[in-house]
């Protein structure tokens, strides 16, 4: 099952390190990780989205986790009241049917920017819940898509 895990750290070096292996060591499939600043200067929020078994794996990843060095608290905030986002940037090949194109982008018009037009290319950039943005990519395969990078989910309570 897919987990969310919120944790909050001291800025300290080895500290993702250390997190990481945790996952490594019981061999859950971490999907993403995002990271950044707080409010609170020195401390950092990391989210980790991973794959795990079962809940008695999910327990005891969560106690582990706040046994760490610098960790200030951990929270799976999978199926908490939370905004979860990501950010999609798409390579596209320049659609031949204009039509098409602007059909396949129609329910996605309140997230989706062009972000430059091109002979050969267009750019786009959409930033929403990872699966707005699964569906988005598959209806844009029938486009060829050139290229793709997603950034790791990120959440607010």
């Amino acid at each position: 099952m897919r987990r969310t895990f919120k944790v909050l750290v001291f800025d300290k070096a080895g500290t993702l390190n250390r997190l990481t292996s945790l996952f490594v060591r019981r061999q859950f499939n971490i999907v993403n990780i995002t990271a950044g600043q707080t409010l609170q200067g020195g401390v950092t929020e990391i989210t980790f989205v991973a794959e795990v078994p079962d809940n008695q794996m999910l327990r005891t990843i969560v106690q582990q986790l706040k046994k760490q060095v610098n960790t200030l608290s951990v929270k799976d905030i999978t199926d908490t009241n939370t905004f979860n986002r990501e950010l999609l940037l798409i390579k596209l090949k320049k659609p031949e049917n204009q039509k098409d194109f602007e059909n396949a982008i129609e329910p996605y018009t309140d997230i989706l920017k062009i972000l430059k037009e091109e002979d050969a290319f267009v750019y786009l950039q959409a930033a929403g819940p990872p699966y707005t943005l699964d569906s988005l990519t598959e209806d844009l395969k029938p486009f060829h898509i050139d290229s793709m990078s997603r950034s790791g989910t990120t959440g607010i309570e």
